[in-house]
């Protein structure tokens, strides 16, 4: 049980508890019809005996007493039923997501045609922020050209990764030159094999065709369906010049193969949001689990209740004490 007070959540763990205040107004009925129906009084042969006179402040204000004891007991009561303070509440995978990205590194990725920049350079930073909005999910880096070379194994430190995407440039990375899309797809298929998580994905980039490796492209995707691999294919295809440089029909064959998805980004934000939608994808099929961080409120409470205890007993046996 939960309720919002004043911006606030307040959760209950005994909510069952708050019957008792039905006791407590049951009590209280009761002592105010003991207190109407047998006041206080002493006997008098005579009422002419005694000078026409008000009740004083002290009788009249008596009934204070009465409210200060429900108080006391209702905070008493709410202690009792463990209310807690909802400090945040979030949603995490119910299992962790193993995702290689593997990204083209060879020389037509220096084309500066992107949104106006170089295309590594859009893919570098799209990449460094996606690795460091993950999760509890490990991510790899695969980098390809003629061959392919694993840049980051599966890891959850994600700053370590960033720092490997940052320097890369076309043509400084040792691999000689070239689109070997089968072999970059082998590549992170690799990185993936010992893996025993529930999702495990691989998210390839390219802005070219495959004209070189010893491994077919199909072929890899096959292997990653036997291996229960998703392929994601990414042509990263600039409107205008060399736009029709990417072989959509095969990477769009490639990713049904492999249980994914074809997607084209014309520019960075484009591109930001191509890997924004497949993380969105893998989070919905493995689920999520929701966790309340809470701080117990139950002492307050106990600490009011004990107060107005001790308030009253301190009235009752001063200000209001009644003499028989």
């Amino acid at each position: 049980m939960s309720i919002h007070v004043f911006g606030t959540d307040i959760s209950f763990e005994f909510p069952w508890a708050f019957g008792l205040i039905a006791i407590v107004l049951l009590g209280a009925l009761l002592e105010i019809r003991r207190e109407r129906v047998q006041p206080a009084s002493m006997l008098f042969s005579s009422l002419g005996l005694l000078p026409p006179s008000r009740a004083s402040w002290r009788v009249r204000a008596r009934w204070l007493l009465l409210p200060v004891r429900v108080v006391a007991a209702t905070a008493l009561i709410t202690a009792l039923a463990a209310p807690s303070v909802v400090q945040a509440s979030f949603e995490v995978p119910a299992e962790g997501i193993d995702i290689v990205i593997a990204l083209d590194t060879s020389s037509s990725m220096t084309s500066n045609d992107f949104g106006g920049q170089p295309r590594i350079v859009a893919a570098k930073k799209v990449l460094t922020e996606f690795v460091g909005g993950l999760k509890n999910d490990r991510a790899g880096v695969v980098i390809f050209s003629a061959e392919g070379m694993v840049l980051s194994p599966l890891t959850l430190d994600y700053a370590a990764a960033q720092r490997l995407i940052q320097p890369l440039e076309p043509g400084k990375t040792g691999l000689p030159d070239g689109t070997a899309i089968g072999t970059g797809l082998a590549t992170a298929i690799n990185v993936l094999r010992p893996s025993t998580a529930r999702s495990k994905v691989i998210v390839l980039a390219t802005d070219g065709q495959s004209n070189t490796g010893d491994i077919q492209p199909l072929d890899a995707a096959q292997i990653a369906k036997v291996l229960g691999i998703r392929v994601y294919t990414i042509g990263v295809a600039p409107t205008g010049k060399g736009a029709g440089e990417v072989d959509e029909a095969l990477m769009k064959r490639m990713s049904e193969i492999a249980g994914g998805q074809y997607y084209r980004a014309s520019d960075e934000t484009a591109l930001r949001n191509v890997y924004s939608e497949i993380e969105a994808l893998e989070k919905a099929r493995v689920g999520s689990r929701g966790f309340i961080e809470t701080n117990d409120a139950s002492l307050p409470f106990v600490g009011l209740g004990a107060a107005f205890i001790a308030l009253e007993i301190l009235l009752a046996t001063t200000v209001f004490r009644r003499t028989p």
